[in-house]
Formats: C-alpha cells, structure tokens, sequence
C-alpha cells in the first residue's frame, strides 16, 4: 500500500499534470473497503506528552485507518511533534482539524489566548474580524492542520445559554452573518478550512449538548430568518464545512432525535434545499446530546448524510455498523463513494496548498509584535458605553478619582492603567461606608471570571447590594469586565454616570477601558446583545 500511496499521492502532487479528480478515482479504485469506511472518521489525539495515550492513537490510524484526527489538550510542540509521527505513519494522508474558535489557546495551554466572537461582535466593522482569523489561520496551518471547526455561526437568543453565549458573536442575524463571513474568508484565505457551527442553530438552547439533548422550540419561519440567516449567508459565501449539531428541533424534524441523525435536515434541508455541497461533520458523536438517544450514532450520522464522523464513542462497533450496513445494502457503494471521494478530494487540496505554503514551521504560535498589535487594536475597538451621563463622562485627567474592586480581579492591570491617568486610590468594600465619596468620582471595576467561555458570569448578591446604594451617589463609573449579559444585573444602571463594558480581563481591554473612560479614546463598540 505504501507503494500505491507514492504512485497515487506524491507524485500527482509534484506533477500537475493529474487532475484532482483523477487523482481521487485512481486512490478510491485501489482502496479496500475498510480503507474506505476508516476514511470516514475523525478521532481524538491528545498531545499531552503521554506514551498510553499516543499509542493509543497509533493504533487506530494502523487497526483502522482513520481519515482524520481532532488535537485536545496539550502543549504547541509536542502537537507538532504528534502530526509529523502521525502523518508519517498514516498510509494514506490524515486530515488534521482544531477546534480553536479563539485560536489554539482553546486546546494549547502554552499559548496566549485571543479574544471570544462575543468581544469580536461588538466591534465596529469587521475588518479585525478578518485581519484576526487570517492571523489564526497562518498559524494553525504552520502547525499542520487543515480544518478549523469556526466560526460559530449560532444567534445567541438565549441569555442562558449554557455552552455557546460569548463563543456565538450576538444575538443580530444581520451582523453575525457579516461576522462570520469575515471570520471564514481570513481562515480560508490562510488555506485553513472554515467550517462553520452548530448547523441548524445552538444560540437558543438552554441546556448543553453534552450533557442532554437540547431542544429548540422555534417555528420555521423563525428558523429561517433567524438561526438558519448565518448559515445560508455563508454557504453562499462558498465557506468549506459547515458541523451539525446535537438538536431537537420540532419543526424541523419532529422525531425527538437529534438533527444530526435527521436526512430530513442533514440532506433535504441542508444539501438539497440550501444547496451546500461542501464538507458535512457531526459535532462529536461522543456526546449525550446523541448517545442518549440513538443506538449507533455513527451510523444514523452517516445514513442521515454527513461526510465526516467525528469522534465516535467507539470506534470499533462503529465501524463495524457501517462495515454491516454496507453489505445488507443500507448502505449502497454509491453513497459510501461520494463521502469517501469528498474527503479525499479535500485532502488534494490540502497537500497542493500546503506544500507551496512550507506546511510547518518551528515555534509556529510564538507572539509577535502584529499579535499584540490585534489583541490591542480588538480591545481598543471593542469597549462599549453602554450608559453614560452628560457632563460626568468623560473623567477629567484633573481629577482624582476612588477605586472599587468588585468579584475576582485576576491581577491589578486595571488600577495601574487607571493611575496611569490619574491619581487613584483604592477603597476595601468594607470601608466604602464610612468613607466620603461624593467629593470625588469613584470608578467601580466589576470582575467577572472570564478565563473561560464556559464560567459563569453574574455579580454576587452582595456585590449588587453593593452597587444599589452607590447608584445614589453622584459621579460613579462602573467598568465591567464581563460578558455583555452581566450589564442587565446591575442595579439602577442608568442612575450612574456612566457604565462602560470592556468584555475580558486580559490587560489590552483594561488599558482600553481606562482611555474610554477618561476621554482619551471614543467608545467605539457596539453591544453585540440585546439587554433586557
């Protein structure tokens, strides 16, 4: 087989001569039917450094000669280190995806983390959205890998919403759609593979898909104009991918099951219908959202019309259920090729791009001077008011100003950038009473944990206590660090002078937010969500 994989892979590669498409029936003409059927799937590999866990996955490119592997958590170079050994034993090449919506970070724990697509939502316009995403793209395709599972396309109604909010960039169909396109185009650009998430649309659910199966209670005609607006926007657009995810959605199907396993959705509605013809993925097939509820998840994804099989919660009887269904006739040749054909047909595409791109590089994610120069530009463009009264907005550089620390503040950025202003001194909660603050303003930094998208954002009962009786004093700022959500828990919003939101703790949004508030740059974001 290696000899076949040289004779039909590197050299129509080299030589342009062979088009692609003769370059996939040579390769599919000498595949076996486990060759094919291994093609299907996309596994897990962990780049942590640990001997069980590679061999592991060493033993599912040999045993079953899976198409493609998903990086989890670990460190930048031990994944480099991984997919060069993983490539070179794969006889046929793996198709390498990262699901890193805000760069590598999401997976790496070695890198430095961009902002979330909710922060990206309230910029302005979406020419950083662009500059940032092709930035990630470069990054990720010196690390090897072809497939982004980004942007997140879903309209994020639900205030609630345990596992999308601040990955989705608003509850706007109109500006999500733009967003996402841009985020696509810099990823595609950069020769990344965008595939956009969690087709029909995860923004309104209330529960999370790892856990159960969410439903969604919209009409169509809500669907359509809402949750559906993004994805129709960006296949036409010509996006790679687009990932389906774990959803009851009555009327789209009104089976109880996931979408994900639903024909009608998967291949009536989406291929058919909104004409996509690119890659289709499930959402991991690991999940309760789907394992609960089917019996063999792969197979019905598959049946269903997805092209690639995202981490099945085994493997083994997965393959074999397709393996079966393929010789009672389920599962006809005709429908087996068009997957395998698609899959490798991306992956011609891959290796033709990434070798006039010197594929991998050392050290591909370190920091440079244009990195720092998005995150500060992103912060800088971000920072919304959400209120502000006139005369007491902007703070006079004159003037000295109280300091009030609310929640978990990960480190003082905010009251150096303030003193870098003016002089500030900082008052303890518990002596707030007793000290005179109407004589001068007093700026109330309010921190929410925002380390990850997935932490619960809220103020304390006593924090918003708190709040409710300095919304009697005059001049009070308030600068919330926090997911735009958190601006409907303060008390008597509007009785302050002024209420600024800057997103995220990391140290650009706090030196930005200390400018917006002293007059030193406009306020330029918009709120990316409707605040009740």
């Amino acid at each position: 087989m290696r000899r076949l994989f040289f004779c039909f892979f590197i050299v129509p590669v080299l030589v342009c001569a062979q088009s692609q498409q003769h370059w996939v029936d040579s390769i599919y003409a000498h595949m076996s039917l486990d060759q094919k059927i291994g093609q299907l799937f996309m596994v897990m590999a962990f780049p942590d450094g640990n001997d069980a866990k590679q061999q592991h996955t060493i033993y599912q490119l040999k045993k079953y000669q899976v198409g493609g592997l998903l990086f989890s958590k670990g460190t930048s170079n031990q994944q480099l280190q991984d997919t060069k050994r993983y490539q070179q034993l794969s006889e046929i090449p793996l198709m390498i995806a990262a699901d890193a919506e805000w760069g590598m970070a999401m997976r790496l724990q070695d890198i430095e983390p961009y902002p979330y697509a909710m922060t990206l939502g309230a910029l302005p316009n979406t020419d950083l959205i662009y500059a940032l995403a092709k930035r990630l793209g470069d990054r990720k395709r010196f690390m090897g890998v072809h497939v982004s599972f980004a942007p997140v396309a879903d309209i994020n109604t639900e205030s609630k919403n345990p596992i999308i909010g601040v990955r989705a960039y608003g509850d706007n169909p109109n500006r999500v759609a733009q967003q996402a396109q841009a985020f696509m185009e810099g990823l595609q650009d950069a020769g990344i593979w965008s595939v956009a998430k969690h087709f029909p649309g995860h923004g309104a659910s209330k529960l999370d898909s790892h856990r159960q199966l969410p439903t969604i209670n919209r009409a169509k005609q809500a669907l359509d104009t809402i949750d559906l607006f993004p994805f129709k926007h960006l296949f036409l657009k010509g996006i790679k991918g687009v990932m389906v995810g774990h959803l009851d959605v009555p009327a789209l199907d009104n089976s109880a099951l996931p979408v994900s396993v639903s024909s009608k959705v998967v291949t009536q509605l989406l291929q058919n219908e909104l004409g996509f013809d690119g890659l289709v993925f499930t959402d991991a097939l690991d999940m309760k959202g789907v394992t609960t509820s089917v019996k063999s998840p792969a197979l019905a994804a598959f049946l269903a019309g997805a092209d690639v099989l995202v981490m099945p919660l085994d493997i083994e009887k997965a393959i074999l259920n397709i393996k079966q269904s393929y010789h009672n006739g389920e599962i006809s040749p005709k429908r087996l090729e068009h997957s395998v054909k698609r899959i490798l047909q991306a992956k011609y595409i891959f290796s033709s791009h990434h070798r006039s791109k010197n594929q991998m590089i050392q050290k591909p994610l370190q920091n440079t001077y244009y990195d720092a120069y998005l995150r500060n530009q992103i912060a800088i463009q971000s920072i919304v008011k959400v209120h502000a009264t006139q005369n007491q907005f902007p703070l006079s550089l004159s003037t000295n100003v109280n300091y009030v620390a609310l929640g978990v503040p990960s480190s003082n950025v905010f009251l150096d950038a303030l003193n870098n202003h003016t002089q500030t001194t900082e008052i303890p909660t518990h002596k707030i009473q007793v000290v005179e603050i109407s004589a001068r303003p007093i700026v109330v930094g309010v921190f929410a944990n925002t380390a990850s998208p997935w932490n619960r954002q809220s103020i304390s009962v006593a924090d918003k206590a708190l709040l409710s009786d300095l919304s009697s004093y005059p001049n009070v700022h308030i600068v919330l660090f926090a997911n735009p959500y958190v601006c409907a828990q303060i008390p008597n919003l509007s009785s302050f002078a002024s209420v600024i939101l800057a997103h995220e703790q990391q140290h650009e949004f706090a030196n930005a937010a200390a400018k917006v508030l002293f007059g030193r740059i406009p306020a330029m974001g918009i709120l990316p969500v409707h605040i009740k």
